[in-house]
């Protein structure tokens, strides 16, 4: 009777570990060859049963610093498009549970433009869509649409104005279709 409990207690346990975030992942844009551009780290602190907060930092040795549309921008510039990371500029909680990643999600929004524009345009916004997998692997799958609706701050604190009915699923020829964070 021992036995089975212990096997019990042990299965228990090591099935509520697995299922946690760990304490620090890499962030890596995947290319259309599955091609890793690590891009930077998620620190995860876990603050109850469900949530888990989220510190991103960024590599900044793997972007070009710009100047476009009168604000500064880091760019990971390919030969056809460049992604232009969009610090997201308002109050975030920076709390994610297994179900709503989408905290981590404004962390990582990013602008395309092709090398020949001389500005940017938040038209083109990138979007990663997050998925917790069963092996603890966060995938992102990228959509493209529009993030003006940034230009002003949220009516409410915490409010999250990016409208995905607004997005659509990127083409696999953009730069980096895939984001994985593990």
């Amino acid at each position: 009777m021992n036995r089975i409990f212990a096997f019990l207690l042990l299965s228990f346990c090591c099935s509520l570990s697995a299922a946690d975030f760990p304490t620090r992942a890499g962030i890596y844009l995947m290319d259309s060859r599955q091609q890793e551009t690590r891009i930077g780290d998620v620190t995860f602190s876990k603050v109850d049963d469900e949530q888990t907060s989220v510190q991103v930092s960024l590599d900044t040795g793997q972007f070009s610093e710009h100047f476009l549309s009168m604000r500064p921008f880091r760019c990971i510039q390919g030969q056809t498009e460049w992604f232009c990371y969009l610090d997201y500029p308002y109050d975030l909680r920076s709390i994610i549970t297994k179900a709503d990643l989408s905290d981590l999600e404004y962390q990582l929004l990013f602008i395309r433009k092709t090398p020949a524009e001389f500005g940017i345009d938040a038209w083109n916004g990138l979007y990663y869509k997050l998925t917790l997998e069963p092996d603890g692997i966060i995938s992102g799958a990228l959509f493209e649409g529009d993030l003006n609706s940034l230009q002003s701050p949220p009516a409410e604190k915490y409010a999250k104005p990016v409208d995905m009915d607004e997005f659509v699923p990127a083409s696999k020829s953009r730069l980096f279709p895939t984001l994985r964070i593990y």
